[in-house]
This record gives C-alpha cells, structure tokens and sequence, in this order.
C-alpha cells in the first residue's frame, strides 16, 4: 500500500468515531508464567518463566486530540503499518508485523534484545514478528500519558524454527514519544 493511500485511510479513520482493526485493548501490564520442568537422570530441572509485558510511559505537554492527530505519522516513519486505529480509546497498534535486521532504518537489537550468538547480536540476524501498540489518554489538561507497549519473539535464520522471546531495550518506546513530541514542535512552527 502506499504512503499517500495508507494517509489518506488513516485520516478517514482519526476523522471518524468508527474503529477499525481489532479495537485492541489499551496496553496494560500483563505477566504471563509458563511452568515447566526436565526430567534428567537423578534430577528435576524447573524451566519455568515469567515473562512481562510491560507499558512504557511518557508525559507529551500537547492535548490528547493534538497527539492523536501525529500518531499515524509516527507509525508510517517507522515503517509499521497499523491493523488497529481506534479515535475512541485512541489506540494505534500493529499487534503482529515481521521485521528484519532494521526498524525505521535503525538496528533491530537498538530496539529488541534476542541474545546474542558468536557475531554479535542474534536480533540483527533473526526474523523478528513484533507487536507495538501506543495509546494517548488526556487529562483535564493540556497533557497526554502515551502509553506504548512493544513486544517481540525472533526465530533464527536457517534453524529449526526455534522461537526465542525478546526483551524490549525501551529505546523504540522513547523514539515513538520524541516523535510525537518533534512532529508536535514542527506543526507549531508551520503555524
């Protein structure tokens, strides 16, 4: 799709009371526990995890209504098209989008931590399925909490399929809201 289409959809849909996509939930924190445990010859191995799903929050000085309006910008700059674009909870997210070794032409691993292997970090080489969801909520005021939520699993290239869950660095959480923030400062200055 291109950029002038996928423009003009998204502002049908800010213009609108109307959601389209899912109507995802507002990112919460989540924490998700898998219980698991090898049996090897004389012993028991707990394997069990607790995996987060953390929300990152930022205070933008700009009403909620004005962050709403540069968000699917912010999404396009990154290159991540979004399947959700609700103007009542005023959620924009892509829940499942593959990547390889950049995001909006910065490495992977800056954003996404997968472990690293003998070259380096295995987040630049993997294929990388990965779900951003950014909500604005408004106060009485003239400031907006943005809300943004980054999740990742990666599969190395050429292996079995082995899925490994990847930890968020918070870098793409605070490039989402200097963004915001930027593209806020440059309307005011068109105006």
């Amino acid at each position: 799709m291109s950029r002038a289409i996928l423009r003009a959809a998204l502002a049908a849909a800010l213009g609108t009371a109307c959601s389209s996509g899912t109507g995802a939930a507002p990112p919460t924190v989540t924490t998700t526990a898998t219980t698991r445990t090898l049996d090897a010859p004389g012993a028991k191995i707990d394997l069990s995890t607790n995996e987060e799903h953390n929300v990152i929050q930022s205070s933008i000085l700009s009403p909620v209504d004005t962050v709403w309006k540069v968000l699917p910008g912010v999404f396009l700059e990154l290159d991540v098209e979004p399947n959700t674009v609700d103007p009542t909870t005023h959620v924009i997210a892509n829940t499942q989008f593959t990547v390889r070794r950049s995001l909006g032409g910065v490495k992977l691993s800056r954003y996404v931590d997968c472990g690293t292997n003998i070259t380096g970090a295995a987040a630049d080489q993997m294929q990388v399925t990965m779900s951003l969801t950014v909500q604005a909520l408004g106060d009485s005021g003239n400031v907006t909490t943005l809300r943004t939520q980054v999740e990742a699993h990666g599969v190395a290239e050429g292996t079995s399929g082995v899925q490994v869950t990847c930890a968020t660095t918070g870098a793409l959480e605070a490039r989402v809201a200097r963004m915001v923030n930027d593209d806020i400062a440059h309307r005011h200055k068109s105006n």
